[in-house]
């Protein structure tokens, strides 16, 4: 009987009236309501991204145009108002004084205005000591949106464990022979202390900070931004006690407002002051700062198409002086799937095309890729960041050319490696990997 059968345990069950009630279907229901909700979010966050990547930085500069063009005309009205104020009638000083609610309004617009230019005064070079992040804005709901459309993740290597694993063991092993110098070895040490393999990069050496090379620029660099200026895919989880910073090019932050939305992500100018501030242990005070460059820069993002890997990392030999001269650990970086987010309207080296996009980029620092997808809207294609084993650099105040070549084809040698070993799994469409 269907009573006694599973069937009312878990599909359905009879009310009061003896009406069957089926619970799982309303519970597909609900799941396809919220599948659907989920999505439309989604788009939206999408939405939202690009166009603030794309227009948001114009519309701040077009404001701020527009307050002082605002600020200077009522101002220069204003003052021929004054002067012409006893050679007009009556009627005409009614036309004024409705006009006045118009000036007060102005002034409070220029109050507001000077407040900020003077805020910005003083924040100018913030970009360049470390930029203010603010946490809760890293956290925000919007981001994990985001990174589920694609989706976006975020991979922790096995050379990366691998690392981890073998410096933990000698940390520990350095540790009890020092102890057992001393015979002072206490039993419950070990055992007290396996609570810090719970997570992988709490056996990372803590004395130092790490410069990750970001690989390859895709056309927006999603990838990075979701994963190192945002929560969205858990990196704080991941790496607790390190504290990320994206660098990304300097032009951006001379924009107000702008400039103040990317450093409360943690963003940082892409020069050689902003990032050695973060990594350098006397000039920040800190340690284990996990600054990421995206390596290729805007030239990177005219080579973007699904399956291809060009990056260019032949003439960045200031990255890798930069990593010997403040001691920081080199950390490879590949984002597979972040170049099928987007097409590329053909653009060979030698056309004209990309003549006035390497001439544009080579005089505004900032690149023109002529992309679609879903219109301007990315494809919903998975990423996966994968992060590579650090390689150790030790601190060289004055390197010569030599032993940045030597540290920069070890990274290259590493890079290949990750990318070989990871590319069947994460993009089986990749080609070679490229090196220019």
């Amino acid at each position: 009987m269907l009573s006694n059968s599973n069937f009312f345990n878990n599909d359905a069950y009879i009310n009061d009236n003896g009406e069957v009630i089926l619970k799982r279907r309303e519970h597909l229901n609900t799941k396809i309501s919220y599948y659907l909700l989920s999505k439309i979010l989604q788009n939206i966050t999408v939405y939202i991204y690009v166009m603030t990547f794309l227009f948001f930085g114009i519309f701040c500069l077009f404001m701020l145009f527009f307050l002082c063009y605002t600020i200077i005309s009522n101002m220069v009205i204003s003052l021929l108002k004054t002067l012409n104020i006893y050679l007009v009638h009556d009627s005409e000083l009614l036309t004024i004084i409705r006009n006045s609610e118009k000036e007060v309004q102005c002034s409070t617009v220029f109050i507001l205005f000077m407040i900020y230019a003077i805020y910005w005064f003083y924040d100018w070079d913030s970009q360049n000591r470390g930029a203010h992040p603010i946490q809760t804005i890293r956290y925000l709901k919007i981001w994990e949106l985001l990174a589920d459309y694609f989706p976006i993740h975020l991979v922790i290597s096995k050379e990366f464990i691998k690392f981890s694993e073998t410096h933990n063991r000698i940390k520990h092993s350095s540790l009890l022979n020092s102890m057992i110098s001393k015979h002072v070895v206490d039993d419950d040490y070990v055992d007290e202390n396996e609570s810090e393999k719970s997570s992988i990069t709490n056996n990372l050496p803590s004395d130092v900070n790490y410069l990750v090379g970001f690989h390859p620029h895709g056309i927006l660099a999603t990838g990075a931004f979701i994963n190192f200026a945002t929560e969205a895919t858990g990196f704080s989880k991941v790496f607790p006690d390190f504290k990320p910073f994206l660098a990304i090019l300097k032009a951006h932050f001379i924009v107000p407002f702008y400039r103040d939305f990317l450093m409360s992500l943690g963003m940082i100018a892409a020069t050689k002051k902003g990032l050695y501030y973060v990594l350098d242990k006397d000039s920040c005070k800190q340690t284990r700062n996990f600054v990421v460059v995206v390596l290729g820069g805007a030239s990177e993002a005219l080579d973007s198409r699904p399956g291809t890997y060009v990056m260019h990392i032949n003439q960045r030999y200031g990255f890798f002086k930069l990593a010997l001269q403040t001691g920081s650990y080199l950390v490879p970086c590949i984002s597979f799937g972040e170049q099928s987010l987007y097409h590329q309207v053909s653009n060979e080296k030698g056309s004209l095309i990309r003549w006035l996009q390497d001439k544009f980029t080579s005089i505004s620092t900032v690149s023109l890729p002529i992309f679609y997808a879903r219109g301007p809207f990315p494809y919903r294609k998975p990423v996966y960041t994968v992060v590579g084993a650090p390689i150790r650099c030790e601190q060289i105040k004055e390197p010569t050319h030599e032993q940045v070549a030597n540290i920069k084809q070890k990274y290259i040698e590493k890079l290949q490696t990750l990318f070989e070993d990871y590319k069947t799994t994460y993009d089986p469409e990749a080609r070679n990997i490229e090196f220019i």
